[in-house]
């Protein structure tokens, strides 16, 4: 245990050697200065050595297994700013920092930011973002435009750690003007937090169910164990009409007492979820499909997380995707979820929010009216997140897998039509009067940046249809060549 007397421990997470060079060179050399401990996490790929500094490379520290799993979608910077989060977690149980900074460039704070804010770590570390320098602010002195998805993340992931950070830092008045007209929000000299402690708010976990007798006792096995007892169930049957789940929702009814069973003529996914919304007497409300499987503790953390985070009106969080044949204890996963929570703009091309197994401030959410009631088509959590967005709320993100997602290959939302699915999100954007502040910038240059992007792949597409066309006609032509030589040979003569 450290004494009064200890020094501070604070530990500098660098890009690569280079970022030695700009601000994390100078806070460095000023932190030896003060006698404090330092220690250095390096992100790039050449080892670092400095003098009274302990290095670490990102990489060298064993991570659990779940790391190693890859998104359902590539996340690339969001990924890498989740491995620099574990890391973090593992040196901090041995260091005990009290201080850890990161640049903005390249959003490796990200998830340690989100971490912070969710209760999950670094309770008492500060967390420090020096505004060294932005990726939008380089494509813009380069003159080009988002090219993909992927520089749309980095564009909010660093936005979104400077924003979340304790304390903010720069030395570019430059930088630090660029971003003030992008309407990012900079404050300073900020004290670390006070978290007040966290009630137990009641909490509803509301199950849709249809048709899916055979997972639904794990699920219900697994609200039994949460760690947070403030809870109460509420399980609707839409319907269903597979004699084997009939019998195990009455099954279910004896087993759980404490639990509320309610059935209904079916009348979809949105109208269900939406009885529960009506049913709900929690000041939170958890949407859990029959299927899925709730690790111990995710109710407390989701509670935490948003009681510590006012301003969100829901939040969302990672998920493990195991086989629809697996065991209640799963320990094999196909995939990991892991939503970023934006930008909102990129919301009208894929989910970035998250499973509807997310926690909601149930007045806020009844207000907005709950879920659209479509028939037949599926994305209804995706397209509940968009509204609470564009009614001027806030998701956010736990990082840590909180739930088991059943990947079933007759899943609703696989067995639907892809485009209606997404048509219906679409729609919300239609209904749109204007985004949230700083997103209108985002939606029209990643429209440039995409449309050049498409037209210099059709150009290359073209270019390449004429290389083979070439060559096809070399290739067709070569027989008459050959014939023509054999032809214009030299004979020899006759005598």
């Amino acid at each position: 245990m450290l004494s009064e007397n200890s020094p501070r421990r604070r530990c500098f997470v660098v890009a690569d050697g280079g970022s030695l060079t700009t601000w994390a060179g100078r806070e460095i050399v000023m932190a030896q200065a003060r006698g404090e401990q330092v220690h250095v996490l390096n992100c790039g790929e050449k080892r670092l050595t400095i003098p009274n500094v302990q290095c670490r490379q990102l990489g060298d520290i064993r991570l659990p297994k779940t790391a190693a799993i890859a998104s359902i979608e590539e996340q690339g910077p969001a990924d890498r700013a989740d491995r620099v989060r574990q890391t973090l977690e593992l040196l901090h149980r041995d260091y005990a920092f009290d201080a850890i900074d990161f640049g903005v460039l390249g959003g490796s704070g990200f998830r340690c930011l989100q971490a912070k804010r969710a209760g999950l770590a670094f309770e008492n570390v500060e967390l420090i973002v020096h505004l060294d320098q932005c990726s939008q602010r380089m494509r813009e002195q380069n003159r080009s435009w988002p090219a993909n998805i992927a520089d749309l993340i980095i564009d909010y992931i660093e936005k979104d750690s400077f924003e979340s950070a304790d304390s903010q830092a720069t030395e570019c008045e430059e930088v630090l003007h660029f971003i003030r007209n992008l309407n990012w929000h900079i404050h300073t000299d900020i004290s670390v937090d006070k978290r007040p402690s966290v009630a137990h708010p009641l909490v509803t976990v509301g199950i849709a169910h249809f048709n899916l007798g055979a997972y639904l006792p794990a699920t219900l096995e697994s609200l039994e164990r949460q760690s947070y007892r403030n809870i109460e169930v509420i399980v609707i049957d839409d319907g269903s009409t597979d004699p084997a789940s009939l019998a195990a929702i009455d099954e279910a009814e004896e087993r759980h007492p404490t639990f509320r069973f309610i059935r209904q003529a079916n009348a979809g996914i949105g109208a269900t979820r939406n009885r529960c919304l009506e049913e709900a007497r929690g000041e939170y409300l958890i949407p859990m499909d029959a299927d899925n499987i709730a690790r111990p503790n995710m109710v407390e953390r989701f509670v935490a997380a948003i009681e510590r985070n006012p301003a969100c009106a829901a939040m969302t969080c990672y998920f493990l995707a195991f086989d629809e044949c697996d065991s209640a204890a799963p320990d094999r996963f196909h995939y990991a979820g892991r939503p970023i929570g934006g930008p909102h703009a990129l919301s009208c091309i894929r989910n970035i929010y998250g499973d509807a197994n997310g926690i909601f401030r149930t007045a806020i959410f009844r207000e907005l009216g709950g879920y659209e009631t479509d028939r037949g088509t599926s994305c209804e959590d995706w397209e509940a997140y968009v509204k609470l967005v564009h009614a001027g709320h806030r998701i956010g993100v736990v990082p840590d897998y909180l739930f088991y997602y059943r990947h079933r290959d007759a899943g609703f939302s696989r067995s639907t039509n892809w485009f209606a699915n997404h048509q219906r999100v679409l729609r919300q954007f239609t209904h749109m009067e204007r985004l949230p502040p700083g997103e209108s910038a985002v939606l029209w240059t990643a429209l440039l940046g995409f449309q050049q992007q498409a037209m210099q792949l059709a150009e290359k597409q073209k270019a390449r249809r004429y290389r083979i066309a070439d060559a096809v006609q070399r290739w067709a032509s070569a027989p008459r060549r050959l014939y023509a030589a054999f032809l214009n040979r030299p004979r020899p003569s006759i005598r």
